[in-house]
Formats: structure tokens, C-alpha cells, sequence
């Protein structure tokens, strides 16, 4: 879905494994959002963007009062009827064109499927792949025949909810093959304009491009010398033009190389020549980087969603949480001038990730399930 960038992602990365596994299968990979109303497809992602950014707090109370049980019972009815609505295209195109297996990468289309199957207007089976680390119960919908999660304590949560333990599987949150393929890292950084024997830190605010960026570069500019002739800037500002024409700006002066992007299709690359990754805290971002064994520091988090998936990490030694934008000079100083402790994160970080989430999905799931309706 459009309304979150990482969501996509994992549907792209599942999508292109069954087409590898199965190549005569019929595949395609659905915006529910062009299926709704124009308004509605309007307004959904825009409103969402408002509230992380200018009313965190308010989404994060929010995210919290909906999460217990007695307000998600009353509210969800309404809810479902309402996603029926909002979805009844799709609904109509899947009734006319029946799909084997929906794949579901987002709560609102989980919701919608399992709604749809519950009224018996679809037969298909259904898998939800939730992509945080730690889900909202509006993941949780009902029927579905497969969860796919990212991590144990995820598995451990959605049987402490309720889901039967045998339709949770820990498969991981699947990401493109792209970030585990080998990678000539002198060759890369030389085609970006960027020097081999110089540090690298992936700076990164999401497909929004939110967080701290603007301040966060501008400081690392002013950085003592020695520091700085050691480090060099990749920057990715997503669909935020505002920032990416600033820092294209800044990039021309700046006494350290500076490379700087919009909204790039070329993450897996960026991440694989890197160091370091400064970053909010999405799911998709954070197993990205933990499929490439690159250390994160975590300079912003949405409330709810966000704040679990960082604890998650920096728990287990694969991230540095730093909200303030001092405290991200300092780490990254601190790192580089402690390899040792960076190489330590690299092991750990890999050690909690799934790099071949994607295919394990399709083997162990969707081809059994488009089986058993065949």
C-alpha cells in the first residue's frame, strides 16, 4: 500500500519470490488504496503523515487505547464495516476474479480479506505477514490461516492474544533478494562519487523523510577535522523535496563527501556500502538493515509501532537509540572511533535476521496453501 512504504516493500519481495518459485503463476501485487474512493485514497496516507509528525503524542495515546482488549472489541465492528466499504472495488474484482491465496502485508487489506471471508463472499486462503516487530491487535484479523512474524517474542504475543499456535509461524519480515546479494563494495562506492577508505553513514528518514535530518547533517559539517577527513554522508530524504533540495544545496560546500537522494529504489545497495545507518524506526528499515549486518542508531520513532521495534534492536546489541541529535553526533563519533564495537553490532544484527524470509514464506506456506485449493 501507498500509505506505507515499507509495507509495498514486503509485498514486492513476497511477489517476487512466487514468481520464482512458481513462474506460470499469475501474480499481482495490489494498492488496495486504487481500489477506494479518491478522497479516501487521498486523505489516508496525508492524514497519517499529519499525525506522526505534528500530533505524535495524540497517535501515540491513540495507538495505545485501541490496543486494549474492551475498546479494540468495541471499536472493531465498526471498523470492519467500514474497510468493507472503503474496499468494496477490490472486493468486487477478487469476486470476479478468484484468487487461490491473498497475501496480506497490511492491516487494512488483512482486515478487508478476512472480513470477505468470514461473509463467505472469498474462498481464498489467507496469509497476514505483519511487518512490525511487535503488532497491533488491528493485525489480528479473523479468519486468517497463517500469521507470518518477524521475531519470537512476536509468536510469543500473538499466542498470549489468542491466535492458535499453530497458524503463527516465525518466518521473518520478508525483504528483497537484493539485500543479500554480493555486492563489490569499492566498485559501488566509487559509482556513487564516494571514497572507498572513508566511513560511510546511510542517514535515512523513512518514505516521509521525518526526523531530524536538516539539524543532523549541518552538525556532522561542523565535526573536528580529524573525524570528518574519516567520514562521508549518504543521505535519503525520501519523498521530502523540501529537504532533498536543502541538503543538495549544502552538499556543494560541504568539506566532506555528501551524496544525497530522494526516494530511491536502490536501498539494498545503499545499505551494503555502508557503515552505519541513521534512521527512524520502521520494520521494513530495521529488517533491511539487520539483512545486511548494518548497525543502526535510531534518531526518531512514531509512537506505538515504533518504539517497540527500537527497544527490539538496541535489546539485542544491534542499535544504539539516540532521539536527540547530540546524542547521534556522539555516537557516531564514538563509533568510528571504536571498530571493534561496530563490528560486534554488524554480528549481532545479522544474528536476528531473516534474509530469506521471502522465499521460506512462499515454500512453507503459500505453495502448500495454493495446493490444498487447486
Amino acid at each position: 500500500m501507498t500509505a506505507g512504504t515499507g509495507h509495498r516493500r514486503a509485498a514486492e519481495a513476497i511477489a517476487e519470490a512466487v514468481r520464482q518459485h512458481l513462474p506460470h503463476a499469475q501474480v499481482d501485487c495490489v494498492d488496495l488504496l486504487a481500489y477506494t474512493p479518491a478522497w479516501f485514497a487521498w486523505s489516508y496516507p496525508r492524514l497519517y503523515r499529519s499525525l506522526v509528525q505534528r500530533w505524535s503524542p495524540l497517535w501515540g495515546w491513540g495507538y495505545e487505547l485501541i490496543d486494549r482488549p474492551w475498546v479494540f472489541r468495541c471499536v472493531q465492528p465498526i471498523r470492519r464495516r467500514w474497510n468493507r466499504l472503503m474496499g468494496r472495488r477490490l472486493l468486487r474484482r477478487l469476486r470476479d476474479q478468484p484468487p487461490d491465496v491473498l497475501v496480506a502485508t497490511h492491516f487494512f487489506p488483512a482486515d478487508l480479506f478476512a472480513s470477505a471471508k468470514q461473509a463467505g463472499v472469498l474462498k481464498a486462503r489467507l496469509v497476514v505477514v505483519i511487518t512490525d516487530l511487535f503488532p497491533h491487535r488491528v493485525w489480528f484479523a479473523q479468519p486468517t490461516d497463517a500469521f507470518v512474524v518477524g521475531s519470537s517474542p512476536t509468536r510469543d504475543l500473538c499466542r498470549q492474544r489468542g491466535l492458535v499456535a499453530d497458524r503463527v509461524h516465525l518466518l521473518g519480515i520478508p525483504v528483497n533478494p537484493s539485500f543479500t546479494q554480493p555486492r563489490n563494495r569499492e566498485a559501488t562506492l566509487r559509482a556513487l562519487g564516494l571514497a572507498p577508505d572513508r566511513r560511510t553513514v546511510l542517514i535515512a528518514g523513512g518514505g516521509m523523510g521525518v526526523g531530524p535530518i536538516a539539524e543532523l547533517v549541518h552538525q556532522l559539517l561542523v565535526m573536528d577535522p580529524d573525524r570528518a577527513q574519516r567520514l562521508q554522508l549518504i543521505v535519503v530524504c525520501g519523498d521530502n523535496v523540501r529537504l532533498r533540495r536543502s541538503l543538495e544545496g549544502l552538499s556543494q560546500q560541504a568539506r566532506l563527501p555528501i551524496r544525497v537522494f530522494g526516494f530511491v529504489e536502490t536501498m539494498a545497495k545503499l545499505m551494503q556500502v555502508s557503515d552505519l545507518l541513521v534512521t527512524k524506526a520502521g520494520g521494513l528499515t530495521i529488517t533491511e538493515a539487520l539483512a545486511t549486518g548494518l548497525p543502526l542508531i535510531i534518531c526518531s520513532v512514531i509512537p506505538g509501532q515504533e518504539q517497540l521495534n527500537a527497544r527490539y534492536v538496541v535489546s539485542h546489541g544491534a542499535a544504539i537509540m539516540a532521539l536527540r541529535v547530540p546524542e547521534v553526533i556522539d555516537a557516531i563519533q564514538r563509533l568510528l572511533d571504536d571498530p571493534a564495537t561496530v563490528c560486534a553490532m554488524q554480528e549481532r544484527a545479522r544474528a536476528l535476521a531473516f534474509p530469506h524470509a521471502a522465499d521460506h514464506i512462499v515454500e512453507r506456506l503459500i505453495l502448500p496453501l495454493a495446493h490444498e485449493t487447486a
